[in-house]
C-alpha cells in the first residue's frame, strides 16, 4: 500500500506538486498523463 497526503514538491523556487494526494493499494497499477515539467517523474 502506498499512501500520500498533502504532499508539496518545490524545485528551483517553483511549486511542481502542490497538496497531492493519493491512495494505492497493493499491486494496482497507476498511468500519470500530464504536460512537460508537470511533475509526474518527481511524483
Amino acid at each position: 500500500m502506498l499512501n500520500l497526503a498533502n504532499v508539496t514538491v518545490r524545485l528551483g523556487g517553483r511549486t511542481i506538486l502542490d497538496g497531492a494526494t493519493a491512495a494505492l493499494p497493493p499491486r494496482s497499477r497507476v498511468g500519470l498523463i500530464g504536460r512537460n515539467g508537470a511533475g509526474k517523474t518527481t511524483l
